[in-house]
């Protein structure tokens, strides 16, 4: 897994024109009375019935650290589904157990690792304290309640096994219910094409336009080092690399010729010629080639010719690109 995330400074970018026991109180604990909303109308999750408290295969050590999870994600008013993504993570690394050992020094019921800024070794040993660090970091990944449980559970873990996370979907579901009485359908499948999404979290800095007597051809997103980069809509990669200022950059085809182009990042997640959905994890941000501090420069090209991304997702009736900055952001230098 990788490192917690650290809060960006002001960046941009130089790229220019050229204990919870199992126990018959459960419920009461979970606060499970009463109706579940769905996960922000993207997956279904609602009352189905009584908690059993048991599911085949999992003892009552395993159930109370999933207990244990599902406590935490309430708590911190997570969407139900996030409590499904969170055991089903949990059941991936460690098999619901608190594990004292792990890869390299990676501990506890998520193999958090404490060299990597999770903690130390008895913070991320305590199950409550190691629920609550993956919930963070779940809430930060842009969409995540529309990309799916691999990719979600992937953009918090940095796993070396993405798609592992997807086999205990199922188990995860079900003891959710066991626990609350509270049943999510199975994610759909993500879109192949279509509808525009913001491609990380994190707010504007240099703008579409000129800056310094050249012309910046994107918008940058300041965010965290590592923070997720997503495919702002369904497409092909045409390119995926080292490019002269980007760094490494990722470019992907839309429909009717678009393209859109995520620079500076920190590591690629996929190759040239792989068809990706919107909203799917393609990179992380990072701070590579030409730039002035951890962010993302995001340019879209239609017709061959660059365009300003933000009135190009005005047109698209998509979502505010980023946050806005309480203060103008100086051009970047060489």
């Amino acid at each position: 897994m990788q490192a917690g995330m650290k809060i960006a400074v002001a960046a941009g970018c130089v790229l220019l024109a050229p204990v919870l026991f199992l126990s018959a109180t459960l419920g009461a604990v979970l606060g499970t009375d009463g109706a579940s909303s769905g996960a922000g109308g993207v997956i279904a999750c609602t009352t189905a019935g009584a908690p059993t408290g048991s599911v085949a295969g999992y003892d009552p050590d395993q159930m109370a650290n999933a207990a244990t999870i599902v406590a935490v994600g309430k708590q911190l008013q997570v969407p139900e589904y996030g409590w499904v993504i969170a055991v089903a993570t949990a059941i991936t690394e460690s098999g619901l157990r608190n594990l004292k050992y792990g890869d390299r020094d990676s501990l506890g019921l998520f193999q958090q690792r404490p060299s990597m800024g999770w903690g130390n070794p008895q913070q991320v040993t305590d199950p409550t304290n190691a629920a609550s660090q993956f919930y963070r970091h779940l809430l930060a990944v842009p969409n995540w309640q529309q990309i799916g449980l691999a990719p979600a559970a992937q953009a918090v873990q940095a796993s070396g096994f993405p798609d592992r996370y997807a086999k205990y979907e199922s188990d995860a579901r079900q003891i959710v219910s066991a626990l609350t009485g509270v049943s999510c359908a199975s994610a759909p499948a993500p879109s192949s094409s279509g509808g525009w999404v913001a491609p990380t979290a994190g707010r504007c800095t240099s703008g579409f336009g000129p800056r310094g007597g050249e012309f910046h051809r994107g918008q940058d997103i300041a965010a965290p080092m590592g923070a997720p980069i997503v495919a702002a809509s369904g497409g092909r990669v045409i390119a995926s690399g080292p490019a002269n200022g980007y760094g490494l950059w990722v470019r992907i085809e839309h429909a009717s010729g678009v393209i859109t182009i995520y620079g500076h990042n920190n590591r690629n997640l996929v190759a040239v010629g792989q068809t990706v959905h919107t909203g799917q994890m393609i990179a992380e941000v990072g701070d590579q080639g030409e730039s002035t501090g951890s962010h993302l420069h995001f340019q879209v090209e239609t017709g061959g010719q660059s365009v300003d991304p933000a009135g190009f997702y005005r047109q698209q009736n998509g979502p505010a690109l980023c946050a806005p900055s309480a203060t103008r952001q100086a051009p970047g230098v060489r």
